[in-house]
């Protein structure tokens, strides 16, 4: 009876042991990776992995790298239909490139200022020349001498259509009061000015209306007096 017992014991706990074997090496089994898993955690067409490298030969717009052994007319091909074009677009190499036409409209800008009317009209005066006074044929409505004026002497010639003039003399006044007599005097007619050069000592200025050009130098004298030189040329609209 106790042998039986024995058996029987014996045949169930080698039951239990094969029971718990094939427990364990169901768990040890791991499942593969479905297909939909792998399919998302690729990598899409044209991305880059960080660590990996571009595949040989093209670039990830499809273009042909040197040296990968592809033919130009793959590469060409090949990124033509990634980048949505139909392949036949582009110009053969025998069609010529479209050139604008040059530009033939006459460029725009402000006009050329005209001329001045002349200050002197009618026929030019003798040459001449006078001492202590204004000479004959001095332009005086044009060109004025500071009053108190002490003068020299006064000339006018000519030479074609210009009439050229002349003046000196001495005036009690500082030098530059005698140029701001001239200035009031020759801008009222139209005239600008500008410093001049003038020598150590002296003043000098330049007036000037279109073709017409006065020039005053202005010295002081060894007794405090101003001595003024006046030159110049006024045009006429005679020949």
């Amino acid at each position: 009876m106790m042998a039986r017992r024995l058996v029987i014991a014996g045949i169930c706990l080698a039951v239990l042991i094969a029971a718990v074997a094939i427990l364990f090496d169901q768990l040890a089994v791991k499942p593969a990776p479905s297909a939909q898993t792998t399919s998302s955690s690729s990598p899409s067409p044209g991305s880059t992995v960080p660590g990996s490298t571009a595949s040989a030969g093209t670039t990830s717009q499809g273009a042909e790298v040197p040296g990968s052994g592809s033919s130009p007319s793959d590469a060409s091909a090949s990124g033509g239909t990634e980048n949505g074009g139909d392949g036949g677009s582009s110009p053969s190499a025998g069609q010529p490139l479209e050139v604008l036409p040059p530009v033939t409209a006459t460029p725009t800008g402000l006009p050329a200022p005209t001329a001045p009317a002349p200050l002197i009209t009618g026929a030019l005066p003798e040459p001449g020349t006078a001492a202590g006074e204004m000479v004959d044929g001095w332009p005086a409505g044009i060109l004025t001498l500071p009053a108190g004026s002490t003068i020299g002497s006064t000339s006018v010639s000519t030479s074609g259509n210009t009439l050229q003039v002349a003046a000196d003399g001495i005036i009690d006044k500082p030098r530059a009061e005698v140029l701001g007599s001239f200035r009031d005097s020759l801008v009222s007619h139209g005239f600008w000015s500008e410093d001049a050069p003038a020598a150590e000592g002296s003043s000098a200025a330049r007036f000037v209306r279109g073709t017409d050009t006065v020039t005053v130098s202005v010295s002081t004298t060894g007794t405090g007096s101003s001595r003024f030189q006046l030159l110049g040329s006024l045009h006429t609209a005679a020949d």
